[in-house]
C-alpha cells in the first residue's frame, strides 16, 4: 500500500515540510523537505503500473505570490541529503522546464494518457559509479531527508500551490 506525500494549499503530510525558494540564489534552493517518521523509511519507486516510461508520477500545480503559475522555464530536480553529509546529492533529472505543470490541470495530469509528461526519473547521484543512471528507487532513512530542489526567478507560494507523490509510488517501511 502506498504512502501519502503531499503538499497542498497550505496542508502537508506529516512528512513533509515545505520552504520558501530564494529567486535571487545563483543555484537551486529547497521548496519542499521529506522526512520519514522516527523509525521507519521511504522508498521513492522509479516504476509503477501507469503510463509507459519510467519515473516517480509527481502532480503539481505551482504558484508564486500573485497566484501566478512559476515560470515555465523554472528547474526542478530531487536531492537526498544523508545523515552526515553536508551536501545534497542529486538524485533525479533536471526537469528544465515545468510546461506539463502548466499545460495539464491536476486531473489530467493523474490521467495515464498524461501521466509520463508528469514523470520524474530517479537517478543514481553523480557521486557514484553509475552516477546519473536510472536507478529502480530511492530510501530515504529516518536519518535522512529528501528534497525538492527548485530554481525559478518567482517565489513559491505554498498557500496556492499543490504538490502529491503518486501514492504508488511510496512505501514506507520499518528500520533497515
Amino acid at each position: 500500500m502506498g504512502q501519502d506525500v503531499f503538499a497542498a494549499e497550505g496542508q502537508s503530510a506529516d512528512e513533509v515540510t515545505t520552504h520558501q525558494n530564494a529567486p535571487a540564489s545563483p543555484e537551486a534552493t529547497p521548496i519542499l523537505e521529506i522526512s520519514p517518521a522516527q523509525g521507519t523509511f521511504l522508498r521513492f519507486l522509479n516504476e509503477v503500473a501507469k503510463g509507459s516510461e519510467i519515473g516517480m508520477p509527481v502532480y503539481a500545480d505551482l504558484r508564486d505570490t500573485n497566484g501566478d503559475p512559476l515560470p515555465i522555464n523554472t528547474t526542478l530536480y530531487w536531492a537526498v541529503k544523508p545523515a552526515g553529509h553536508q551536501d545534497k546529492l542529486g538524485v533525479s533529472e533536471v526537469l528544465r522546464s515545468i510546461d506539463q505543470y502548466h499545460t495539464l490541470t491536476l486531473t489530467e495530469q493523474r490521467n495515464v494518457d498524461n501521466i509520463d509528461a508528469v514523470k520524474h526519473t530517479l537517478q543514481a547521484p553523480e557521486s557514484v559509479s553509475n552516477g546519473g543512471q536510472p536507478v529502480p528507487k530511492v530510501d530515504v532513512r529516518d536519518i535522512d531527508a529528501y528534497y525538492l530542489m527548485a530554481d525559478s526567478s518567482a517565489q513559491i507560494d505554498w498557500d496556492q500551490s499543490s504538490l502529491y507523490i503518486d501514492s504508488n509510488a511510496v512505501q514506507q517501511h520499518g528500520r533497515r
